[in-house]
């Protein structure tokens, strides 16, 4: 039932306009990710409006930047650029293509940008420092990366190896791939139909979430600034290297698996962070909101 029931990738027709399953299950993920981010903001004693207006920089450069690391990482896709057909297909994402390694940087960026520009407003309730601001984020990023994998299985992307064992021809195990096709040494070779393969999106989709619930716990357990980001950082990061691994489009450069590595790498690095700010070797302060919130104790005379 799971492979045919998104079938066709097009939703619905508005006059020559398709719109694609994928344009809304992303959509739906960030409008879920940005209503969890208000409840975080308005729980910090921040005010929800801000939210909205920093998502009007965040989101945007997200998805330029998820859409150019997805360029960098697969040029033969792009490249060479003749026409202006060719030059217009770089910014097509309405059929899949991103890639949330580069939306993190991206996101980063647009949240750095709105807290210049409400830096000196004159309204209190804008005023928030940018550690803090980032720790609220965490946790709404991994949530609407894990919703926006479903977009994936409409794309009928981001999936493993064939699964042959006829036990396990069957979701959450695998998922039924129209067309596959199979390269060897860079060189097509030909086709699979309606073959079966590991189901790498929903794999990724569950341990981000489980990640969304422990980022959520730190969060509110251990009060310290940067430590729910830094978390987001170590999981999503080693999830994401583990499926890498796995995937069968994955970027190989000399024989080296770069999305294996580079992931590892950077969520070793997260998580010797993570584990130096918990220690206090890295002081990074307390969250303005429980600053604010503890009593002031009269001075002993």
């Amino acid at each position: 039932m799971i492979n045919t029931l998104l079938a066709n990738p097009v939703a619905f027709k508005i006059g020559s306009l398709e719109v694609y399953w994928y344009g809304i299950i992303i959509t739906a993920a960030i409008l879920i990710a940005t209503i969890f981010c208000m409840f975080e903001c308005k729980r910090h004693k921040g005010s929800t409006d801000y939210i909205l207006t920093l998502f009007l920089w965040v989101v945007p450069l997200a998805i330029i930047f998820a859409r150019l690391a997805y360029v960098v990482f697969h040029p033969k896709d792009f490249f060479p650029i003749e026409s202006w057909a060719d030059f217009k297909h770089i910014w097509d994402i309405r059929e899949g293509g991103i890639s949330i390694l580069g939306a993190i940087p991206g996101g980063v960026l647009g949240a750095f940008i709105n807290y210049i520009i409400t830096k000196k407003s004159k309204n209190a309730t804008n005023k928030m420092d940018f550690r803090e601001l980032l720790d609220i984020l965490a946790p709404s990023m991994i949530l609407g990366q894990a919703l926006g994998r479903w977009g994936n299985f409409v794309n009928q992307e981001l999936y493993g190896a064939e699964i042959t064992n006829p036990k396990f021809q069957c979701f959450p195990f695998a998922v039924q791939i129209d067309v596959h096709p199979v390269y060897e040494n860079g060189v097509f070779v030909t086709n699979l139909y309606d073959h079966w393969f590991q189901a790498t999106f929903f794999y990724e989709m569950v341990l981000n979430l489980i990640g969304f619930a422990i980022i959520v716990i730190i969060g509110r357990k251990c009060k310290k600034n940067l430590a729910p980001l830094t978390f987001y950082l170590t999981w999503y990061l080693a999830v994401r290297s583990v499926m890498e691994s796995l995937r069968t489009d994955a970027v190989v450069s000399n024989g080296i698996h770069v999305g294996v590595v580079g992931c590892a790498i950077g969520a070793a690095i997260s998580f010797i962070i993570f584990v130096l700010i918990l220690t206090n070797v890295i002081h990074t302060g307390v969250p303005k909101y429980i600053v604010d919130a503890t009593p002031i104790e009269p001075d002993e005379e």
